[in-house]
This record gives structure tokens, sequence and C-alpha cells, in this order.
């Protein structure tokens, strides 16, 4: 994981309601990683909150579950992206998406 960088005040409350809203819909959240541009320090105004939610529930129909997080991520913030990962996923060496967040990403939570 790579080193904290300070988020600003709207979009760390935006992520905490938003893994808030998860766990209150059910969705068992192992782990939350920041990644991308904000995970970098390169966000611009409008610039995506790219969040892999990391849960055991996942895995089993990905276009499903990306519509699920998306849709509650709509309620939060329209700039929240989500991706779903099974904790295998997430740890797949071959991967290159999954290598970038573990390298790169910034856990939440």
């Amino acid at each position: 994981m790579a080193k904290r960088i300070p988020l600003k005040k709207k979009e760390l409350s935006a992520i905490n309601k938003y893994i808030d809203l998860l766990k209150k819909e059910g969705i068992d959240v192992s782990k939350a990683i920041l990644f991308g541009s904000y995970a970098k320090g390169t966000a611009k105004p409008e610039s995506d909150i790219d969040i892999a939610i990391i849960s055991s529930q996942f895995g089993k129909n990905n276009l499903k579950e990306m519509m699920l997080l998306r849709r509650i991520a709509l309620k939060i913030d329209s700039h929240i992206e989500p991706l779903p990962f099974s904790p295998e996923d997430i740890n797949d060496r071959y991967s290159a998406l999954a290598q970038e967040i573990l390298k790169y990403g910034i856990a939440i939570q």
C-alpha cells in the first residue's frame, strides 16, 4: 500500500458515508482501497473517486455487483466509482489492475 495522502474533508466524508451505507445495505466490506488519481495525488476537481471494495460476497456476478455498488454510490456522490473484488480477485497476481491497487492504493477501511 502507498503512503497516506491527505484527502480533502469533502472527499473523505463522502468515502466514509459510502462505506457506511454499503454496510447498512448488507454488504460485508472487508476492505476499501482508494486508488487512481486520488491515491496518486494527481486528482483534479472533475476526477472520479476510484474505490476498490473487497468483500467475500463478491466474485460471483461482476456486472451485477458493479451495478449494485454504483447504485449505492449515486446516493452519496456521483464522483464515486466503485469496483467490486473478492479477496481472491484482489490478490490475483496476474491481474494488472489488482496489483496496481495493492501497490499504489490507500486503505480506507
